[in-house]
């Protein structure tokens, strides 16, 4: 009985040691700049439109912007093929990427600081469509270096510190920037979140090596690219260019990662169940400020309560995600988090019935974000583990934006959905949405002939 009790213990303890690790701490802060511009075009952009006195038809439509996330994997071959000069190493290709992405994101910011909603919110909506794509771009770099900087068995903690991370940029994102709109006008509030971007660049310097790609390499799962091997594939690209021999390159970049991914089992299945998965709860929160302020809060209390207190919520959650990730099969872990994550959206119900309510407001927001972070984490864990590490920007990407097709193009008409059945009706439809995704994880079990854990991250 004391040996298992002490096996039970440094089981834990080997569990929570692996947030110490450095590549963990990394992700926790690239994390960070990740989740940042998010909410500067989604429920903040929101705010913004309301208070400039945009019809609800119209907010709705904005939730369009975000388009570019379903769409990044048209991107991400030419993050993982293209070649940057100069960059003689694969970990300096990943961080030359992701650094002009945060430059093009503070570009953009700053237009979007300097546009007035009231007077040009066609101009708004194409200036936020461009700061989606930058942070799309930015998205795939740092999802690829998320794989490749962790090793395979530490992927579940490198998931859970990159949805921690990203749920701070949020914070700062929704509620740092509804603090300062009480007191600075929204001009002086995009500005600042564009020097916040700058200082994102430091992040990705601070990053000094890829463990996980480093791994696959001394495991023979990938060739290396050393500075030889580097220029030796450029003198062979620039040969190829001069006999004009594009096909084989876009070949290589763009169908070589479909059609591994599509040779392993239940393929068709599991990208069902990823573009399904989520939606409810993407569907639910795609406006969730306008409710609040409908229902009478303030700004200052959606902050302090929606932002701060559901960050510190999904934060705890992502944890507990990664916990159970560790502990049980995945497919085990997605149904218990999924299912959890999505009756939490009668949470918003609640709500509605209790009105102004600040007590209300702050359970109902810590069990939402609880049940979203364990699923979240669980969730990218999986995609993770289907990634072949030799098209990790590429494969990832195409996963991750079919997991945002709920987000971006259904979400575009919640506004159409509320005006039609009103806020309850809504959010109980939203409930509905997401039971198919749960059904679909059965299916996605059995295709992987029941051993889902199975599946090596190098594919």
């Amino acid at each position: 009985m004391q040996g298992t009790e002490a096996s039970d213990k440094k089981s834990w303890r080997e569990t929570l040691s692996v947030y110490m690790q450095l590549p963990i701490l990394w992700v926790f802060l690239l994390g960070i700049a990740s989740g940042f511009p998010l909410l500067l075009v989604g429920s903040t952009l929101l705010t913004r439109l309301h208070e400039s006195n945009i019809n609800i038809e119209t907010i709705g439509i904005f939730a369009l912007v975000g388009i570019p996330y379903t769409y990044k994997f048209l991107i991400s071959p030419c993050i993982d093929a293209a070649r940057m000069p100069f960059v003689h190493s694969h970990l300096g290709h990943r961080k030359v990427w992701c650094i002009l992405s945060q430059l093009l994101l503070a570009s953009s910011l700053f237009g979007m600081a300097i546009c007035d909603p009231a007077q040009h919110v066609v101009l708004m909506g194409v200036l936020a469509l461009l700061t989606a794509t930058f942070s799309a771009m930015q998205d795939i770099v740092i999802d690829a270096i998320r794989i490749e900087i962790a090793r395979k068995d530490d992927q579940a903690a490198a998931s859970a510190a990159l949805v921690a991370g990203y749920r701070v940029g949020m914070l700062l994102a929704g509620a740092g920037a509804l603090f300062l709109a009480e007191v600075l006008p929204w001009k002086e509030v995009y500005l600042v979140a564009a020097a916040i971007m700058g200082v994102c660049m430091v992040f990705t310097l601070s990053i000094r090596r890829l463990v996980g790609y480093d791994e696959a390499v001394a495991k023979g799962l990938i060739e290396s690219k050393s500075r030889t091997d580097m220029a030796a594939v450029r003198e062979t690209d620039a040969q190829e260019s001069h006999n004009k021999n594009t096909r084989s390159w876009l070949y290589r970049a763009f169908c070589e990662p479909i059609i591994d991914f599509m040779k392993r089992p239940a393929a068709i299945t599991i990208l069902a169940f990823i573009a399904l998965f989520k939606l409810g709860e993407a569907m639910a929160g795609t406006l969730s400020m306008p409710f609040y302020l409908e229902i009478g809060f303030s700004k200052a209390e959606i902050a302090a309560i929606s932002k701060i207190f559901g960050v510190i919520a999904t934060i705890a959650g992502a944890f507990v995600g990664g916990f159970i990730v560790k502990r049980m099969s995945i497919v085990k872990a997605l149904f218990l988090c999924g299912s959890l994550q999505l009756a939490s959206n009668f949470c918003y119900i609640w709500l509605s019935y209790a009105g102004h309510d600040n007590l209300i407001l702050t359970l109902s927001i810590t069990i939402e974000n609880v049940t979203g972070g364990m699923n979240t984490a669980a969730f990218v864990a999986f995609m993770s583990q289907l990634v072949n590490v030799k098209f990790t920007a590429t494969q990832y990407a195409l996963l991750s934006s079919l997991s945002s097709v709920g987000r971006t193009v259904i979400s575009g008409s919640t506004g159409f959905l509320v005006a039609w059945f009103g806020w309850n009706g809504f959010f109980v439809f939203t409930v509905f949405c997401g039971l198919p995704g749960l059904v679909l994880l059965y299916f996605v079990s059995r295709g992987m002939g029941k051993k889902p854990d199975a599946v090596e991250a190098s594919g």
